[in-house]
């Protein structure tokens, strides 16, 4: 009896995500409340892009700073201390 070749199926991983300043991270219904939140009674789109820019890139800038925090610490986790820490030095 002759075997029959079975064909192997083929799974494509998708793509990782790359985290650049580019990408506004927040949902601009958010950052719009966040304002709001803060006395503001009209809030423009120009407004609400700008604020989410600088967010992401602070929030990155806190991130890569913990990271570091946490690989000094010889650990390879990111605890809530870490990202308090590095805010509060930023």
């Amino acid at each position: 009896m002759a075997k029959k070749k079975v064909a192997k199926k083929v799974v494509k991983k998708a793509p990782a995500k790359k985290a650049s300043s580019d990408v506004t991270g927040f949902a601009s219904a958010r950052v719009e409340r966040l304002i709001r939140g803060a006395g503001a009674f009209r809030v423009s789109s120009d407004a609400i892009a700008a604020l989410n820019t600088v967010l992401t890139d602070f929030g990155t800038k806190i991130a890569k700073y913990a990271i570091e925090i946490t690989n000094n610490s010889g650990r390879k986790t990111v605890k809530s201390e870490d990202i308090k820490l590095a805010a509060s030095k930023l």
